[in-house]
């Protein structure tokens, strides 16, 4: 699958660099997965930071506002499959029950391998709706990519 930067200011970002190397630390089907969500969104979000946060386990991606402030969503990269969060998501009205979780805050679902499920109107309904709950905008702003946490590498024994 090509490879696409997250937007043009962070294209040449030593940060857009570094989640593309972290991405490509997933086994194929899984970055695939993750690099056609993280396309998707950033078209229809192209003003989000991207809050990267790689974990030993786990490779969260939050989009934030890009004036500051919590991420609102999450792409959470995982050795077997990828997830979009709605941080806020057990506050939203999901008529089609369409997200997964019974958490008193975050609400998810999984992700195919096209991320075709973040095309439909259904889930536009409730990303805009947590925009509105949130007050933010994720269209406005540089698309830049911030690096919040990195795993260390081991020293060679």
């Amino acid at each position: 699958m090509a490879r696409r930067a997250p937007s043009r200011a962070a294209a040449r970002s030593p940060e857009a660099s570094y989640l593309e190397r972290a991405i490509d630390r997933y086994a194929p089907d899984v970055a695939g997965t993750a690099r056609a969500a993280l396309r998707k969104l950033r078209t229809r979000f192209p003003g989000a930071r991207w809050l990267v946060y790689e974990r030993r386990q786990s490779l969260p991606i939050g989009l934030a506002p890009a004036e500051g402030g919590s991420a609102v969503f999450s792409v959470v990269l995982s050795q077997r499959w990828v997830r979009f969060f709605l941080l806020e998501g057990a506050l939203l009205d999901d008529p089609d029950s369409r997200l997964e979780g019974s958490g008193s805050q975050v609400r998810s679902i999984r992700l195919d391998a096209t991320a075709d499920v973040l095309d439909d109107p259904g889930i536009h309904a409730l990303m805009t709706a947590a925009l509105r709950a949130a007050g933010t905008n994720l269209r406005t702003g540089t698309g830049s990519v911030v690096i919040k946490s990195k795993i260390q590498s081991r020293a060679p024994r």
